[in-house]
C-alpha cells in the first residue's frame, strides 16, 4: 500500500505584496512582485502562472511606472465640489408641496444666490421650527411641514443679506 500521509504544502510568500505567487497578479504592484520573484525564487517564478501575466504585461501599453501612477486619497474618485457663484438674478422660491393626503413639505431654492451655507441653514431651520429639513439637491432644502408664512419672516430676521421683495412664496398642490 502507498502512505497517503498528508504532508504541509511549503508557501513561498512575496516580499512586495506578501501574498503567495498565485495571488500576487491581483495585487497592487504585480511588475514588482515579478521582478521580485525573478530574483528570489526563479524555479517558482517559471512554474507559476505570474509568467503569463508577465507576457500580458509586456506585451500591453497599461504597464506604468509606479512614480507616474496616480494614488487614490481616501474618499474615492469623486471630484471635490467647488463653491459655484451664481450667476444671473437673486432671487429666493419658497414652496408648498403635497407629501401625503394632509402632509406637506416646504421646499426653498436660491438660497446659495445669497452665499447661505445650506446645510447651516438647514440645520438653523430644523432647530427652529422644530422639524425635519434636509438638503436635496444642489440649491434645494426641504423642511417638513407647512412653514411658508414663517418662514418668510424668518428668513429675513436670520439673513439680513436676502431683500423681502426677493423672496417668492408659492403655494403647489401637487404630489
Amino acid at each position: 500500500m502507498v502512505d497517503l500521509e498528508a504532508q504541509p504544502l511549503k508557501v513561498i510568500y512575496c516580499g512586495v505584496c506578501t501574498m503567495p505567487c498565485e495571488y500576487c497578479e491581483h495585487g497592487p504592484d504585480t511588475e514588482k512582485c515579478r521582478d521580485w520573484w525573478e530574483k528570489h525564487h526563479p524555479e517558482e517564478f517559471s512554474e507559476h502562472c505570474l509568467t503569463q501575466v508577465a507576457g500580458q504585461l509586456k506585451d500591453s501599453s497599461v504597464s506604468e511606472d509606479s512614480s507616474t501612477k496616480k494614488k487614490q486619497t481616501r474618499g474615492g474618485k469623486a471630484l471635490k465640489k467647488s463653491k459655484k457663484e451664481m450667476e444671473g438674478p437673486k432671487k429666493i422660491n419658497i414652496s408648498r408641496v403635497a407629501r401625503n393626503k394632509r402632509k406637506w413639505m416646504t421646499v426653498i431654492c436660491g438660497l446659495r444666490t445669497y452665499e447661505i451655507d445650506l446645510k447651516k441653514a438647514s440645520k438653523v431651520f430644523a432647530s427652529h421650527f422644530s422639524c425635519g429639513s434636509s438638503v436635496t439637491g444642489e440649491d434645494e432644502v426641504v423642511i417638513q411641514g407647512d412653514v411658508t408664512e414663517d418662514l418668510v419672516d424668518f428668513l429675513l430676521e436670520k439673513y439680513p443679506q436676502v431683500d423681502e421683495e426677493t423672496v417668492d412664496c408659492s403655494v403647489a398642490d401637487k404630489k
